[in-house]
C-alpha cells in the first residue's frame, strides 16, 4: 500500500473530514479517529442504523481505528498531543479558533512535532466575513448558487430531500 507507515490523527466529524481520511486508510495509512465521549462524531447518527451506527458512519470511517478523548480535560488532551508527536497527518473540522481554544492548535502540535502536516478543514476558511458560520457541503453550494447550475430551464436541479422519518 502506498501510505503505510503514514499515521495520520483525525478529529474531523461528518462527510469531507473523514471522507479525505477513509481515502488515506484505503490507501495503507494508519488512521486513529479521536472522538468526543457522549455521542462522538454526529455520523454515527445520520441515516438508518443496524447496531451502534449508521452506514453513513461505517462506510466513512472503515479501516479507522478508535480513541474517545475529551479534549478539555487536560490528560485527554496530553494524550492526543502525545499521540501527535508520532503523527505525520493531523486532520480537524472545528470551527476556526476551536482548536486554538482546545490547545490543538498548529503552533502547539507543530512546536511538538516540526514535520506534521496540519490539515484545517472548515465550511468558509480559516479567516474572512462568514469563518465563524457552521456550514456544511449543501449550505456552500446554496450560498454560491450552485444548485442553479445543475437545474434545467425552470426546473429544480433535483427532487427535494426528504426530511425526517
Amino acid at each position: 500500500m502506498k501510505l503505510a507507515g503514514l499515521r495520520v490523527i483525525d478529529l474531523s466529524v461528518f462527510l469531507p473530514g473523514p471522507y479525505l481520511t477513509k481515502a488515506l486508510s484505503d490507501h495503507g495509512a494508519e488512521v486513529i479517529k479521536v472522538e468526543a465521549p457522549g455521542g462522538g462524531d454526529p455520523g454515527r447518527r445520520i441515516g438508518p442504523a443496524d447496531g451502534p451506527s449508521t452506514v453513513f458512519f461505517r462506510n466513512l470511517n472503515r479501516g479507522k481505528k478508535s480513541v474517545v478523548l475529551n479534549l478539555k480535560d487536560q490528560g485527554d488532551r496530553e494524550r492526543l498531543l502525545t499521540l501527535c508527536d508520532a503523527a505525520d497527518v493531523f486532520v480537524e473540522s472545528f470551527r476556526p479558533g476551536v482548536v486554538k481554544r482546545l490547545g490543538v492548535d498548529y503552533e502547539t502540535i507543530g512546536a511538538r512535532n516540526a514535520g506534521i502536516v496540519y490539515c484545517s478543514l472548515s465550511a468558509f476558511g480559516q479567516d474572512g466575513p462568514y469563518r465563524d458560520r457552521p456550514a456544511h457541503d449543501l449550505a456552500v453550494q446554496a450560498l454560491g448558487g450552485n444548485g442553479e447550475y445543475d437545474a434545467g430551464r425552470g426546473q429544480p436541479a433535483s427532487d427535494p430531500s426528504p426530511t425526517g422519518r
